[in-house]
């Protein structure tokens, strides 16, 4: 028998959740937010943290919330990455400047949960570049289960007063968080589970590292989805909306259902080469007001730099390899035939296409995302360059300066969260509000009876801003 939870319903499934979780104080404090009377978090279940404080109270004026939260960070921080545990030896980072504005003694917490034995602490760090981390003790690694807080102050920092939260978008689409906490989402919530056991079984299989870490920071989103509070915003760098669903893993959103209907999402082929079009075009460089999104100290209006970038678009936009590029990201066919270029020189053995598609996606984004450095020891990158050098020379001077590389990808999250958030989504909120819509970064999700008209919409905005009609895919989540 499969155990359906509905999204706006409540679940008890652990004896560390307290009743009163489910119970949501809505009265609105003086400065406008919503107080909550207590919110849910997630600690392994071998840590009964009630328990050892009783049994060996710290020596300092402690709150046991703030020892909830601590431990949840270790998993919830990786949930959204969870490659960083295996770039990281398991321990998760934690940047400590964040950590105390919540927590000012928050060295106290840590080196007792430390001497306890609780958890492991990597003190190395290197300043504004990676934080010391922290991860469970083998004897304490298990799974999450629900564990309440109840500390307004600290709730209310969490929710409301995060410091990468873009307030102002976040609150213009908040139209999408009601489909969210409908009644009508249902997750089977067992199958999930089962589902992320399975993976964990084969990683295991495969040699991989940090498996039970792995396995709850995918739990972590799962649970998120049952909860009575569903995360919900806009971060401040790229501008992209995060929810449990857009952490969810992939392999999970078949156990989903909308009003008992399968989900059916909509996404841009080669997406990401797709929003780079308008870096060839100096007309819908500005009408999608590029400047403004390349987070880039040497790009400003009239700078040197953003004169020089805009002369350079002009003087390539017809040049042949240019062309070919623009050509083979409209056709939805640029990883395949970028794949070809790659078998031809030697650099990427045969297999099935999508394993090739896969792989080229990856070298594609090295290419593409990388530091200019990396073109003096990536061989992708030559190829790349070799193969397309006036499309290479745009996303050199976007990325120029040392550590300025990031700025590419982020110019093209806030390309796509525009397109995506602002305008597709709000669009179709305005002409039917009756129809839900779920977003998973540069996709968006509904039912299958509005899966024309959505995907309409989508071809019509992405058309009249990026200049061609983008190849969509439908996938069905089943």
């Amino acid at each position: 028998m499969k155990t359906h939870y509905t999204v706006g319903g409540t679940s008890n499934h652990s004896n560390n959740a307290n009743n009163s979780s489910q119970a949501q104080d809505v009265e609105l404090n003086s400065i406008g937010y919503k107080r909550r009377s207590s919110l849910t978090l997630y600690v392994p279940k071998k840590i009964d943290i009630d328990k050892i404080l009783f049994e060996f109270p710290p020596d300092f004026k402690f709150d046991r919330d703030k020892f909830v939260y601590i431990l949840h960070l270790i998993t919830a921080i990786p949930h959204t990455n969870s490659d960083v545990l295996e770039e990281n030896k398991g321990f998760t980072l934690i940047n400590k400047k964040l950590l105390q504005r919540r927590i000012h003694n928050y060295k106290k917490y840590i080196d007792y949960l430390a001497e306890r034995e609780i958890v492991l602490v990597d003190k190395y760090y290197i300043p504004d570049k990676k934080s010391g981390g922290l991860k469970f003790s083998k004897d304490y690694i298990s799974e999450v289960v629900p564990v309440e807080i109840s500390k307004w102050t600290l709730i209310k920092s969490i929710l409301y007063l995060s410091q990468n939260k873009e307030i102002e978008i976040t609150e213009g689409i908040l139209f999408l968080k009601k489909w969210l906490e409908d009644d009508k989402l249902e997750i089977d919530f067992q199958a999930g589970k089962e589902e992320l056991e399975k993976i964990a079984t084969k990683e295991a299989e495969e040699g991989l590292s940090n498996i039970s870490e792995r396995f709850n920071s995918r739990l972590v989103p799962l649970l998120d989805l049952i909860s009575d509070y569903k995360s919900f915003g806009v971060d401040r760098t790229g501008f992209r909306l995060h929810t449990a669903l857009t952490r969810l893993k992939k392999e999970l959103r078949k156990y989903i259902r909308y009003d008992g209907k399968t989900l059916v999402s909509i996404d841009i082929v080669n997406s990401q080469p797709f929003l780079t079009l308008p870096l060839y075009d100096v007309v819908r460089f500005k009408k999608n007001d590029i400047l403004s999104k390349i987070n880039n100290p040497l790009y400003f209006p009239d700078s040197d730099m953003s004169v020089k970038l805009l002369q350079t678009i002009d003087e390539v936009r017809n040049q042949e390899d240019v062309k070919v590029f623009i050509d083979c990201v409209t056709s939805g066919n640029f990883y395949e035939e970028f794949g070809k270029i790659l078998q031809d020189e030697g650099l990427l053995e045969g297999g099935n296409i999508q394993d090739i598609r896969k792989k080229v996606k990856e070298i594609t984004f090295e290419s593409i995302y990388s530091p200019n450095t990396s073109i003096a020891y990536s061989n992708y990158v030559k190829i790349f360059k070799k193969t397309f050098p006036n499309v290479y020379k745009i996303f050199q001077l976007i990325k120029t300066g040392r550590g300025n590389h990031p700025a590419f990808s982020i110019m093209l999250q806030r390309l796509e969260s525009e397109l995506v958030l602002e305008k597709t989504c709000k669009m179709i909120n305005r002409l039917n509000p009756n129809i839900p819509l779920f977003t998973i970064h540069d996709s968006i999700a509904t039912t299958e009876e509005h899966t024309a008209f959505v995907k309409d919409i989508m071809i019509k905005v992405f058309t009249k801003y990026i200049g061609v009609s983008p190849k969509l895919k439908l996938e069905r989540w089943e």
